[in-house]
């Protein structure tokens, strides 16, 4: 992806997920400016980076998603604001510009999870939910399915997976699934698995989170936040 496009996507004001290179955690972060060679993004950090001390050279990934494209941008933070140290720029190496083919927006979450060969079973493995959509989710676990479940990779081929995830004590779905990626990752084995069956109540019961997180990003936008609002340039 050529620099000087990057602007015909991002502007000042432009809602984009960052995390640092050895984080799987990503952030709702605001553009606050873009420099005229197109090589420099400008950031405010914001309370979710509390616990991390961001350094200059560190290491930035950004995604920007819209309907129709999908980019990812790696950098290292150039410069931080003497007065405001959750502002910085990201010196951009690497833009990949992809078309966005989901056929619904996807987020990110922390949720457990157990799997089961069989919903009758008492006990499955434990597992943490990665990202979520209407059709489909992604988990990490430490183990591949075919080592703590037992079974071969044939059988995970051919079969579909029980699911029960946890939103909170009191509120939990469960579903169906089959398994369409797999990756092997920092901190284990991600899986993607998409949506077979859902009973009326555990559908509910998504449709409802989705919505939760959706709103979530509308606030974040609409709030700007303190910090956008006293430093941007858009007021």
């Amino acid at each position: 992806m050529k620099d000087n496009s990057i602007r015909d996507y991002l502007n000042e004001g432009s809602i984009i997920k960052t995390r640092l290179n050895n984080s799987r955690a990503w952030t709702t972060n605001i553009v606050y400016s873009l420099s005229n060679d197109m090589l420099e993004l400008e950031i405010g950090l914001e309370k979710n980076y509390i616990n991390s001390i961001i350094m200059v050279g560190d290491t930035i990934e950004c995604r920007y998603t819209t309907d129709d494209v999908e980019i990812n941008i790696v950098g290292w933070v150039s410069r931080i604001n003497n007065k405001y140290p959750q502002r910085l720029v990201i010196k951009i190496h690497q833009a990949d510009l992809f078309e966005n083919k989901r056929d619904c927006n996807r987020y990110d979450v922390y949720l457990s999870t157990i799997i089961k060969l069989k919903q009758s079973q008492k006990r499955g493995i434990f597992a943490i939910l990665t990202n979520i959509s209407k059709v489909g989710a992604a988990f990490i676990v430490n183990e591949s399915f075919e080592k703590s479940l037992k079974v071969s990779k044939s059988y995970l081929d051919e079969n579909n997976l029980y699911f029960e995830v946890n939103i909170t004590l009191e509120k939990s779905f469960k579903f169906k699934g089959s398994i369409i990626r797999m990756l092997t990752k920092e901190k284990g084995i991600e899986y993607g698995i998409k949506f077979i069956d859902m009973e009326p109540s555990s559908r509910l019961m998504l449709e409802q989170l989705l919505t939760e997180l959706a709103n979530e990003d509308k606030e974040f936008y609409n709030k700007r936040s303190g910090f956008w609002s006293k430093n941007s340039k858009m007021k």
